[in-house]
C-alpha cells in the first residue's frame, strides 16, 4: 500500500511538472501569436509576465497559510482547481487581450503552491532525491521544449487557443490524483512536522510562534535561495521565452523551422536535469560544489551564445552549430534549480521548509515573471540583437549569488 501511494504521488508530481513546463513557455512561444491576433506590441505582450508576477507574488503569501489550513493536499487541489477553470477559458480564445491576461493571475497562484509543495515532497526523499528531482524537473524541461513547435502547428491549424486544452487534460489527471494519493496530508499532520520540529531545535521555542513573511527573510539561507531562484528562472525564463522571437527576428523568418530550433534549449536542459542528476552524487562532495560548477560552465555556454549570435548566416551548419550551443545552455542551467533545491532544504530546519522553500520558489517566479518583461522592454529599446547578452548578465548575476552561500549561510560545512 505504501509503495502504491509513493508511486502515485511521484506521478501526480510528475504531472505537475508538465503543467508547469506548457505554462511558462506558452507564454514566450505565443508572442508572436498574440501580437497578431489582438493587434498589439511586443511590450504590451509583456504586461503577461507582469501579472504572473503577482499571481507567484500572492502565492509566496499564502503558501504557509494554506497548508495550516488544509495541509499539503488541500493546498494542491486548491491549485489545481484553479488550472482547471483558468486554463479552460484560455482554451476557449478570449476575446480579448486584456481577459487572456487576466487568466494569468490565478494561475501564477496557482502554480506557486504546487511548485513549493513538489519541491519540498521530492526534496525531504530519504534516497535517491537528486535522481528523482532531476528526473522531475527534467520533465518540466520536456514539456516546455515540446511547447513552440506545438504551438506553432495549432496556430497553422488556425486553432492556436486549443493548446491550453493540453495542460488542462493534465490538470483534471493531477487533481483526480491527488485526493487518494495526498489523503494523509493533511492541516494536521503539516502541524504536527512543524511543532515536532520546534521542540527538537529549541526546547525554549514555542511551538504555536510562526515567523512572519519579513522574519523568515531574516534568514540567510531563504533569503540567499529566494534572490537566486529569482535570478535563476528569471535567466531561464527569459532564455526560452524570446528566444523563438530572437530567431525570428534576426536569423529567419520561418515559424515552423525555427521553433524546432527554439526547442534546443529546452531539449538541453530535459537531458542535462536527466542526466546531470544521476551524475552529482556521483562526482562531487555535495550537491553545492556540484551546482557551483554547473554554474561555471553555465557561464561559458551564455558567452558563446553571445558571440555566435553576432553572426548571420542562413547555412545549415550555422544553425546547427546555433542549435549545439544553446543545447549546452540548457545542459548546464537545467540541474541548478532542482540541486538548489536540495541545498536549501538541507540547511532548514523542517520547520521552515513549506515556509521557507514557498517564498524562495515564489519569488523565483516572480522573477521568472518580471525579469521576461524587464528584457521585453529592454530589448524593445536597444534591439533584439542583444538578446544574448542580456540573458550572459542574467546567469552570471545568479552564479556570483551561488557563491555567496559559504560566507553566509554558517553550522552546515557539510552540505556546502
Amino acid at each position: 500500500l505504501h509503495r502504491l501511494i509513493r508511486r502515485q504521488r511521484q506521478m501526480c508530481i510528475r504531472d505537475r511538472f508538465m503543467v508547469f513546463g506548457f505554462n511558462d513557455q506558452s507564454l514566450g512561444a505565443l508572442i508572436p501569436t498574440l501580437v497578431e491576433e489582438y493587434n498589439i506590441s511586443e511590450v504590451r505582450v509583456s504586461n503577461v509576465f507582469l501579472v504572473q508576477l503577482a499571481g507567484y507574488s500572492f502565492a509566496s503569501l499564502l503558501n504557509e497559510r494554506i497548508h495550516f489550513m488544509f495541509g499539503m493536499r488541500g493546498g494542491m487541489l486548491v491549485a489545481s482547481t484553479l488550472c482547471l477553470v483558468f486554463f479552460t477559458i484560455l482554451a476557449s480564445k478570449p476575446s480579448s487581450f486584456f481577459l487572456c491576461a487576466l487568466c494569468i493571475f490565478p494561475l501564477g497562484l496557482a502554480i506557486g503552491i504546487l511548485d513549493a509543495s513538489g519541491n519540498v515532497f521530492i526534496g525531504n526523499l530519504l534516497v535517491h532525491k537528486n535522481e528523482i528531482m532531476g528526473i522531475m524537473h527534467a520533465i518540466y524541461g520536456a514539456a516546455a521544449m515540446l511547447t513552440p513547435p506545438l504551438v506553432t502547428h495549432f496556430e497553422k491549424w488556425g486553432h492556436w487557443s486549443w493548446f491550453f486544452l493540453i495542460p488542462l487534460v493534465l490538470s483534471l489527471i493531477g487533481t483526480i490524483i491527488i485526493i487518494p494519493s495526498f489523503k494523509y496530508e493533511t492541516d494536521l499532520k503539516y502541524d504536527y512536522t512543524c511543532n515536532k520540529d520546534n521542540v527538537n531545535d529549541d526546547e525554549n521555542t514555542d511551538p504555536n510562534t510562526k515567523e512572519s513573511f519579513f522574519q523568515l527573510f531574516q534568514n540567510p539561507a531563504i533569503l540567499l535561495h529566494a534572490l537566486f531562484l529569482f535570478t535563476y528562472l528569471g535567466a531561464e525564463i527569459t532564455t526560452g521565452a524570446w528566444f523563438f522571437s530572437y530567431l525570428l527576428k534576426t536569423k529567419l523568418a520561418d515559424k515552423i523551422k525555427m521553433s524546432y530550433i527554439a526547442s534546443s534549449y529546452w531539449i538541453g536542459l530535459t537531458v542535462g536535469r536527466l542526466v546531470l542528476g544521476f551524475v552529482t552524487k556521483r562526482a562531487f562532495v555535495n550537491e553545492y560544489r556540484a551546482a557551483r560548477t554547473y554554474c561555471f560552465l553555465t557561464v561559458i555556454s551564455y558567452v558563446l551564445f553571445t558571440i555566435i549570435g553576432t553572426f548571420n548566416s542562413h547555412s545549415t551548419f550555422y544553425f546547427v552549430l546555433l542549435f549545439f550551443v544553446v543545447f549546452s545552455c540548457g545542459f548546464f542551467i537545467g540541474p541548478l534549480f532542482p540541486s538548489a533545491s536540495i541545498v536549501a532544504l538541507q540547511v532548514l530546519p523542517a520547520r521552515l521548509h513549506v515556509s521557507g522553500i514557498g517564498i524562495a520558489v515564489a519569488l523565483g517566479g516572480c522573477g521568472g515573471a518580471a525579469l521576461p518583461y524587464l528584457s521585453g522592454v529592454l530589448i524593445h529599446l536597444i534591439g533584439m540583437n542583444y538578446f544574448p547578452l542580456i540573458t550572459t548578465i542574467l546567469v552570471s548575476f545568479f552564479t556570483i549569488i551561488w557563491l555567496l552561500y559559504p560566507r553566509y549561510i554558517k553550522d552546515h560545512p557539510e552540505f556546502l
